[in-house]
Parts: C-alpha cells; sequence; structure tokens
C-alpha cells in the first residue's frame, strides 16, 4: 500500500521459478531495514594524544640519558667521576635509555602494526623493559652493595686493628670494579635465562578481549558495536609473570634494605651512596604501586598505558636527576679538578673515630 493504494511490486511464475521484480517499493526514511543487526568490531587503541606526548617526553629521557653518557665518559678523568664508578654510570644509563624505549613500545597497537606483527612487539616489551629495569636498577644495587661489603669489612679490620695497634689507614679499601660489573652481569644473565625460556617454550601471542555490545555513536538502531581490546599473553602466562615477578621482587626488597642499612655510611670510594640508595626507594615505591595497579585496569588502554608510562618515566628522571645532577654541578663550578673536591667529603671513617683509635693505641 502506497498513498493509500495498493501497489503491485512484483510477480513469482511458481512453475518457471521466475521473480520479476518492478521497483515500486518504497522506504521509510529511504533506507531498506535490515534483516538483522549489523555487528561491527572495533579495536580500542591507546589515544593517539596521550601516545605522543608520552612519546615526547620519553624522546627528550633519551636525549638527557646520552648526554649524560657524553659527559660521564668526558669527565671520566675527574674525582667527582672516578669515585662514582663511570662505568657503572654508564651501565645504568643505558638502562634507563631501554625503559625510555619501551615506553614506545606500550604504546604501539594494532593501529600502527598489522594483527602478525604484534606477537614481535609483544616479545620486545619483554625484554626491552626487563633487561632496561635490571642494567639500570642493578647498577644501582651493586653499588649499595658494594658499600655494604666495605663497611662490615671496614668495621671488623677497626676490631682487628684495635686489638694490634696498628695505624687505621691501612683499613681503607680499594674497591674493585669488576666485582660490580660481576654483580649486573650475573642479574642480567638471571634475566636473559628467563626470557628465552618463556619466548622458546610459551611465546606471547595477540590475545583479544571482547567487550558487549555497543550503541554506535551515530545513533544505528540497526547496529551494534564489539569493542575488542589486544593484550600480549601466553598460555601459562601467569607461571611466567610470577616468575619474573618473584625475581625480581627478590632483588628489590634486597636492594631496599640494603639501602636502609647503608643510609647513613658515607664512603670516598663511591661517592654517591646516598643518592643511590635515595634512588632505590623511589624504584621500589613505584615497582610496588605499579604492578598491582596495571593488572587491575589492564582493561582500560589509556588509564593503563598513562599509569605504566607515568611511573617509568618519573622513576628515570628522578634517578638520573639524583645521581648525576650533583656531578653536573660539581664538574662546572670547579672547571679543573682538585686534590680534594668539596663534593666528595665523605670518608671511610670519621674523624671521632680516628682519633679515638689513634689514642688507645
Amino acid at each position: 500500500m502506497i498513498d493509500g493504494k495498493y501497489v503491485k511490486l512484483g510477480y513469482y511464475d511458481t512453475q518457471s521459478d521466475n521473480l520479476t521484480w518492478r521497483n515500486m517499493e518504497r522506504w521509510i526514511g529511504g533506507k531498506v531495514p535490515q534483516d538483522r543487526t549489523i555487528v561491527k568490531t572495533v579495536l580500542r587503541t591507546v589515544s593517539l594524544p596521550l601516545f605522543i606526548c608520552m612519546g615526547t617526553i620519553s624522546s627528550l629521557g633519551i636525549i638527557i640519558a646520552v648526554a649524560l653518557i657524553i659527559f660521564n665518559i668526558w669527565n671520566r678523568h675527574r674525582r667527582v667521576i672516578m669515585s662514582s664508578h663511570p662505568v657503572c654510570n654508564t651501565i645504568m644509563l643505558i638502562g634507563v635509555i631501554a625503559c625510555f624505549v619501551s615506553v614506545f613500545l606500550l604504546g604501539i597497537d594494532g593501529r600502527f602494526v598489522a594483527a602478525w606483527e604484534y606477537p614481535a612487539v609483544c616479545q620486545a616489551r619483554s625484554w626491552m623493559l626487563s633487561t632496561g629495569f635490571t642494567l639500570a636498577f642493578g647498577a644501582m644495587f651493586s653499588k649499595v652493595w658494594r658499600v655494604h661489603r666495605l663497611t662490615t669489612k671496614t668495621k671488623a679490620d677497626q676490631a682487628k686493628l684495635f686489638m694490634a695497634k696498628q695505624k687505621v689507614s691501612s683499613i681503607q679499601k680499594k674497591i674493585q670494579p669488576w666485582k660490580l660489573y660481576t654483580m649486573v652481569s650475573g642479574l642480567l644473565a638471571v634475566d636473559i635465562v628467563l626470557l628465552v625460556c618463556w619466548q622458546v617454550l610459551d611465546p606471547l601471542q595477540r590475545k583479544m578481549e571482547t567487550f558487549p555490545l555497543e550503541l554506535p555513536p551515530f545513533g544505528d538502531d540497526d547496529a551494534r558495536i564489539r569493542p575488542e581490546l589486544e593484550h600480549c599473553e601466553s598460555t601459562h602466562n601467569n607461571i611466567w609473570l610470577g616468575l619474573i615477578y618473584s625475581y625480581k621482587g627478590i632483588i628489590l626488597v634486597f636492594g631496599l634494605f640494603l639501602a636502609y642499612e647503608t643510609r647513613s655510611i658515607k664512603v670516598k670510594q663511591i661517592n654517591d651512596s646516598r643518592y643511590v640508595g635515595m634512588s632505590i626507594y623511589n624504584v621500589v615505591v613505584l615497582c610496588l604501586i605499579t604492578a598491582p595497579v596495571t593488572m587491575v585496569i589492564a582493561s582500560q588502554q589509556d588509564a593503563s598505558f598513562a599509569f605504566v608510562a607515568l611511573a617509568i618515566i618519573f622513576c628515570c628522571f628522578l634517578s638520573m636527576a639524583l645521581i648525576f645532577v650533583p656531578k653536573v654541578i660539581e664538574v662546572i663550578r670547579h672547571p679543573k679538578d682538585k686534590a680534594e673536591s668539596k663534593y666528595n667529603t665523605d670518608v671511610g671513617m670519621s674523624k671521632e673515630d680516628e682519633e679515638k683509635i689513634s689514642q688507645t693505641s
């Protein structure tokens, strides 16, 4: 019925199975109604302005880290740099650069790569973030560990010297740099073994999280949107994450313990031990907050990316500032290296302790 009159739309001959359609139909609004609900899959991706913002800050961090590496190598002969073990500082900065690069990898999703390329991004994320953390934190951890070992040996030597009535100056121990590098290498080796086993035995794959159907933004009653979100997961994902988190958690707790034990200790062999301890506090607190929170908000791509990226950026910038800003200021204030730098006033023992031992001897 069109305009109050019946109109023949077509003829169908059942014997010859022939349909003749006259194209006389009219649809309300000029749109043919659907015979089913059209479901369109939409991939949820990280907000582009958010990704650009975090990427810009990370790029700035990489530039600063590279500049500090150049500064560290160029002034490695200076007392203020030499006493802080420049190779360990360079290792830490390389780890910081890897962490900044991981920010880019965390923001890369289906907007930038195809589905078959996404597993490679997953592997790159785990390798870059894990090894970057180990290099950066491992370098700081080795310094604090050596300070703890040095002071422990010094106290034992003081007792022996007190009994033997020898000079105090002979207890000053020289830290052997290869021990620091060996510790960092050992931590990195454990990381590589875990990551290789994970990648070979149970590699990360692209897993899709499906959300309930939603109304389209333009109010189409015949269509629905099914949002999907990409995740990096493996078959036994929780087991591998448990191993990684347990290993790094033990290192974090042990590093926190050593930093607390050496919080008031000053040694001239490692002149930035207090700043390293403060950096360790910062890393531990942020890791303890970030790891569980990201698991809870994993289904919210923007919140999850922003939280992890900000934690990495803040942690890296604060660590670089604590360890290198005093050195840069010292080098600027004193262009020529002096016999005794004001920056390095720490000694193995206080003058009061030296006087006491000298009097008793």
